[in-house]
């Protein structure tokens, strides 16, 4: 498991439910449950978060031409990966 802010989470549930490839879509509807508790650290699953980042990749991939989302969604990728890292 690892730790990882509601509010975070909310604004990635909602890049992912914006997103154009169902695995995005899936991904979001994965992500909802930990986002009800704004203001906390909330335990996420090591495979949820490996999936959403490998789907934010994909979403950057979709949307490379799109430079703010792209940003949008590479600081979301980083900072899964910072935090999965950090919680070995």
């Amino acid at each position: 498991m690892v730790k990882i802010p509601a509010d975070w989470l909310a604004r990635v549930f909602l890049s992912l439910r914006r997103g154009r490839s169902e695995d995005a879509h899936a991904l979001a509807a994965e992500l909802q449950p930990f986002t009800e508790k704004p203001g906390q650290r909330v335990p996420v699953p090591r495979a949820t978060v490996l999936r959403t980042e490998l789907a934010l990749r994909g979403e950057m991939e979709i949307a490379a031409a799109e430079r703010g989302r792209h940003a949008e969604l590479s600081e979301a990728a980083d900072y899964l990966i910072k935090a999965r890292l950090e919680d070995r």
